[in-house]
């Protein structure tokens, strides 16, 4: 499975089937789909839009406007078997559309389609509105500020793990409740509960163990809410005060959608701004037409961050009825990929997909998904990756990636810098 040949691809076209012999090989779950996907990615997008895996019974799709139209399609695709398959998950093939999602205790939100989807968003979304997320600004730029006076201070420092997931982490504290001085803890506990084996996809159960340690902390901030020990808290007050359900949410119910939005906020942005850093570094020509101009040019160069590193690589759903994408027959039960990190690499949709351009300024955007399942956070994921580029590029001169000493994740779900040490000058 593992290898990038001898495969005989089967594509169901206008409900006739037929066998395309081909030499090419995708595997979501291989060596080298999980450590260097794109040379794979751009093959798929010229030559295999719609690419059957017959081992999964399942289809991965490549181009921009076929994964914007299953993102958008909440009718025909379902997220109620996750939106992150397992490989022993795809092995076992569905027999007709998913079961519908678990409800007792309550699955994780990205789990459940509309419209119970819908109404935990309206439950929840008021921490995450723009107008609440832009009284965060002022907090987020003063704890960004205050820890780049330590770090610029040792000329070197890890510049995921020292800055921007402690950044991370110090804003999803604040958005559950917790005490700012746990960030630095929560921040290790989530790096290292997301960690793979090399070249191994799927959790550990090292991982899984630390990850539980997060549940903890989570069920201490709820029992001490409900216990009127803690001061209101807005995400937490509305899922314990919901009946959503047509009951009140218990903490086995809470926990996971908590667990969730942490493990997004820590784990996902900062590997956005720590591979734009590493590219900046790389062009001088995009850094100095930024810096030209900062109150007008670090939105757009973020958005350009956003496209071309975001972390994950794909998200799935499963098929719920007879429907039909890029020319392609999806049966009901059906697994599809749609591959995010392909899409926004795609000619048809981006000129020049492979250069960064601080002023490209897209007109969509797939790296947070959309649709029902649009991300929660991107908001706040917004306003932070601007405000420590910007306190960033206003505090350092010059900086050298040191990537060898670096670690970048190999996984079938999210990849990216996790640790990126950089020697740095600081601007006088």
């Amino acid at each position: 499975m593992g290898r990038a040949f001898d495969l005989i691809a089967s594509f169901d076209l206008k409900g006739g089937r037929h066998m395309v012999a081909t030499s090419f090989h995708y595997d979501p779950y291989s060596i080298e789909a999980m450590r260097n996907p794109q040379p794979l990615y751009r093959v798929l997008r010229e030559d295999h839009p719609a690419y059957y895996m017959p081992d999964y019974d399942s289809w991965a799709f490549s181009r921009f406007e076929d994964c914007w139209a299953i993102l958008n399609d909440s009718v025909n695709f379902s997220t109620a078997e996750g939106e992150m398959f397992a490989r022993e998950q795809l092995l076992q093939h569905n027999a007709g559309p998913p079961r519908a999602h678990r409800l007792d205790p309550m699955d994780i939100f990205l789990n459940i389609d509309p419209p119970v989807h819908t109404k935990f968003r309206q439950v929840t979304a008021a921490p995450f509105l723009k107008g609440n997320v832009n009284k965060l600004a002022d907090d987020i730029r003063q704890i960004t500020r205050r820890r780049l006076d330590t770090l610029i201070e040792r000329g070197e420092f890890d510049f995921h793990r020292d800055f921007a997931g402690y950044v991370g982490a110090c804003t999803m504290c604040m958005i559950t409740g917790m005490a700012l001085d746990e960030a630095e803890h929560v921040a290790s506990l989530v790096h290292q509960g997301m960690e793979r084996e090399p070249d191994t996809p799927g959790f550990t159960e090292r991982g899984r163990q630390f990850l539980g340690q997060i549940y903890g902390k989570i069920g201490e901030l709820l029992r001490r809410r409900r216990a009127g020990e803690s001061p209101p808290n807005r995400l937490l007050d509305a899922l314990i005060n919901t009946d959503m359900l047509g009951r009140p949410l218990t903490d086995a119910d809470i926990m996971p959608q908590v667990n969730s939005i942490i493990v997004g906020g820590v784990e996902s942005l900062p590997k956005v701004i720590t591979g734009g850093i590493a590219l900046l570094e790389q062009l001088p020509d995009q850094l100095a037409a930024i810096r030209a101009d900062l109150d007008a040019r670090i939105a757009p160069a973020f958005e350009e961050m956003l496209r071309l590193c975001a972390p994950a690589q794909w998200f799935g759903r499963t098929v719920a009825r007879d429907v039909e994408v890029g020319g392609v027959a999806l049966r009901p039960g059906q697994r599809v990929l749609m591959l995010l990190a392909s899409s926004n690499r795609d000619p048809r949709e981006f000129d020049g997909p492979e250069e960064f351009r601080w002023n490209r300024n897209p007109r969509r955007l797939i790296s947070f998904g959309m649709g029902a399942h649009f991300c929660i956070g991107i908001h706040v994921a917004r306003m932070e990756g601007q405000i420590m580029l910007r306190e960033f590029l206003e505090r350092v001169e010059r900086w050298t990636c040191l990537r060898d000493q670096g670690h970048w994740a190999v996984s079938e779900f999210q990849i990216g810098w996790t640790s990126l040490p950089i020697r740095i000058e600081a601007r006088r």
